[in-house]
């Protein structure tokens, strides 16, 4: 409960995370996606299914996005998120929709989030069959949500940008995916960071060492050389002295021939 204020703010809502794998699997990845790229900042603060609290003294006014964003706002551990004390609401909430959601989430949920004053709502359908197209972007504009445009990639792909995370939002292969467009790569868990990383420094290791063994081969290659250059300069020396030999008994003997006394 925030200080100095008797009404009690429970933390939880006594709802599951999640009743679908897929669902969760999304959530999940979304939020650990977005905490890993800003690890450090900070300023920004992300949340997951966490109570957010909009009108003091009513505990009643409470909305659990899946996962939401906010900017200006330390990433300190809290209980739950209580508007008037962080001094704005979330910049940016994802809902990734269910049957059983689908209704809230595009109509109850998104209006609550409306007059909250979220810049941007994102609901994605992991399941299919919920929401068509299967991710949507909203953006408030003068106090109305208005859909963002979304694009077809050459792969086939589904695209959409945020403006306020500056991250390129796709659906590929069954999958929801945020996209660096600076870096030109999506973002990754901890995990496949630290995968990819241990591989490059794999790569740049045997990349060091295969440069390290063709150079050895080339010194060796330019000392064999060396040494046959060596050896046939010698070999030239060698039958040039023992023609300059065969010359000069030549000479001799021609010599003897004409003057036999």
């Amino acid at each position: 409960m925030p200080a100095e204020d008797p009404v009690e703010y429970p933390s939880e809502d006594g709802l599951p995370i999640s009743t679908n794998p897929d669902h969760l699997e999304w959530m999940v990845r979304c939020y650990r996606e977005l905490k890993h790229r800003f690890r450090g900042r900070r300023d920004l603060f992300v949340g997951c299914d966490m109570l957010i609290y909009y009108e003091r003294g009513n505990n009643k006014a409470a909305v659990a996005p899946d996962v939401f964003a906010s900017f200006g706002v330390p990433p300190r551990k809290r209980p739950s998120y209580f508007v008037w004390l962080e001094g704005k609401p979330p910049d940016v909430v994802w809902e990734f929709g269910a049957p059983l959601t689908i209704k809230g989430d595009a109509g109850q949920k998104k209006e609550t989030y409306r007059r909250m004053g979220v810049r941007e709502y994102w609901l994605a359908d992991p399941v299919g069959g919920v929401y068509e197209p299967r991710v949507q972007g909203f953006e408030l504009v003068d106090g109305v949500y208005e859909q963002m445009p979304w694009e077809e990639g050459p792969d086939g792909f589904l695209a959409a940008w945020s403006p306020v995370m500056r991250l390129e939002l796709r659906f590929a292969d069954g999958q929801l995916r945020f996209w660096d467009r600076e870096t030109a790569q999506y973002l990754e868990l901890p995990e496949e960071e630290g995968k990819r990383l241990r591989l490059e420094a794999e790569g740049a290791a045997e990349s060091e060492a295969a440069a390290r063994r063709e150079a050895e081969a080339l010194r060796r290659e330019a000392e064999e050389r060396a040494e046959r250059a060596e050896q046939a300069l010698e070999e030239e020396k060698r039958a040039r002295k023992a023609l300059e030999g065969r010359i000069a008994r030549s000479e001799a003997e021609s010599r003897s021939a004409r003057d036999p006394t």
